[in-house]
């Protein structure tokens, strides 16, 4: 595009697509992750202070530990509700958000919560502003 859009998508993050099939012996309906593409984006954590919102990184312990992650992300092509993103890479290449309880750096798994347009003054759609959660599976493939 070479707009004002990609010039502030410095990042990279690898899109993860849902795909349901049926097991020829059972007959059951499987879903598994495949690698979709990679594309460039911004993603910026949740910081909030107010009771009312969403609030960024929590964890949780009661009969079940639970850590809570929210996530911002900007791109020029929409993500939807059926595909998950991984190893978000800062300008230099690096993963920013690695999973903490894995023995290596392992990328964090975000699932999209929901997308939205963001339009020039024109009404021209110039971008997407996706909301992701982190996942509670962390495993992500076949």
């Amino acid at each position: 595009m070479f707009n004002i859009i990609d010039s502030v998508l410095s990042m990279k993050m690898d899109v993860y697509k849902q795909v349901d099939y049926q097991d020829s012996n059972t007959g059951a309906l499987k879903r598994e992750w495949q690698y979709d593409r990679s594309m460039a984006c911004h993603a910026k954590g949740v910081i909030s202070n107010s009771a009312s919102t969403r609030t960024g990184d929590k964890q949780v312990l009661s009969n079940r530990y639970t850590n809570d992650q929210i996530l911002q992300i900007r791109t020029t092509e929409k993500v939807s509700l059926r595909e998950k993103i991984t190893n978000i890479l800062g300008s230099d290449g690096t993963s920013i958000w690695v999973e903490a309880n894995f023995p290596t750096d392992t990328p964090t798994v975000f699932e999209v919560m929901g997308s939205t347009p963001m339009t020039d003054p024109f009404g021209t759609v110039v971008g997407y502003n996706t909301t992701v959660k982190r996942s509670e599976n962390q495993t992500i493939g076949y």
